[in-house]
């Protein structure tokens, strides 16, 4: 049997809905994406030996070194024409797209990208949901030069991921326009079957499919109760006693359903948000050129919409 290989690929940026377009596009019968996420296996040659960051053992334990091991996520494929994988960090690492060209020069492109201040935040509270990150924002953002140093997993660079345009740019020069297609998580936001569409003409399948957008995934948000946050998100006896009688798409819906209504929101610090939106403006000023869009609503501070 010929082995499956992925032609398009999901490169990021981390928390800008990338989770969500993933699960949304793997609904259409012609798509097939495995249920793994963040296999990060053209990124490998540019990480440390280790990420050593609190709670980065998932980034050393669950990425995918090896190729088979990489290309038995494609097992499932059933004959769809669109197969693809989605990992955040293939965005931000300088050495994977042309990894990714060489071994899959005809591949499509997906990026999805977030106002560089709001994603920050986002990846912060992600981490402080996690109960990883303890600083406070201002703090976190200090210690972001040596966490880096130190070799934390890129969710910890809140500053450094969302300096787009050498990221975009990188991919744009290696597979060409017609082959990168440039998401804008407020457009997401705002018309995700719109969005989903569009990535499904890019694709090349047909748009004529309306897929649930009904769940946001991997939500960031600062537990209301952490007790209750933990029951729903971790394992434990219970949710082990009654998983074989409940299918895994009720599941996972469940779950989401769950974590979304227990986590609450956070407003970041004003004057720290018009430090940020200075600091991205020269970087996001570049990203306008090169994408060809208006982006000047990510140069005014204002408050943010929405933590996912």
């Amino acid at each position: 049997m010929d082995v499956a290989h992925p032609n398009f690929f999901i490169v990021g940026a981390a928390k800008a809905g990338t989770s969500s377009l993933d699960r949304y596009l793997s609904q259409h019968p012609d798509i097939y994406i495995p249920p793994k996420k963040e296999a990060h296996f053209f990124s490998i040659p540019d990480f440390p030996e280790r990420f050593t960051g609190p709670g980065d053992e998932g980034m050393n334990l669950y990425t995918i070194r090896d190729e088979a091991a990489y290309l038995k996520l494609f097992d499932g494929v059933r004959g769809e024409r669109a197969v693809g994988e989605a990992s955040v960090f293939y965005l931000f690492y300088p050495g994977t797209a042309q990894r990714i060209y060489d071994a899959h020069p005809d591949a499509k492109i997906l990026i999805m990208l977030r106002n560089p201040v709001d994603r920050a935040f986002s990846a912060y509270m992600h981490l402080v949901r996690d109960e990883r990150e303890t600083l406070s924002f201002r703090e976190s953002l200090a210690k972001e030069e040596e966490r880096i140093r130190q070799h934390y997993e890129p969710l910890w660079y809140y500053r450094a991921v969302g300096l787009y345009a050498a990221q975009v740019k990188r991919y744009l020069d290696v597979f060409g326009r017609d082959q990168v297609k440039v998401i804008l998580f407020e457009d997401f936001a705002r018309d995700p079957v719109q969005v989903v569409r569009d990535c499904c003409a890019f694709l090349g399948v047909s748009t004529d499919f309306v897929p649930d957008t009904s769940i946001r995934h991997n939500e960031s948000g600062v537990p209301k109760s952490r007790s209750l946050y933990n029951f729903i998100a971790k394992p434990n006896a219970l949710k082990e006693i009654v998983k074989p009688f409940i299918p895994a798409a009720v599941r996972e819906r469940l779950g989401n359903q769950a974590k979304s209504m227990v986590l609450g929101r956070m407003e970041m610090e004003p004057d720290l948000r018009e430090e940020l939106t200075a600091f991205f403006a020269p970087d996001v000023a570049q990203l306008e050129a090169l994408i060809h869009r208006d982006l000047s609503a990510w140069r005014r501070p204002a408050r943010a919409a929405g933590s996912q």
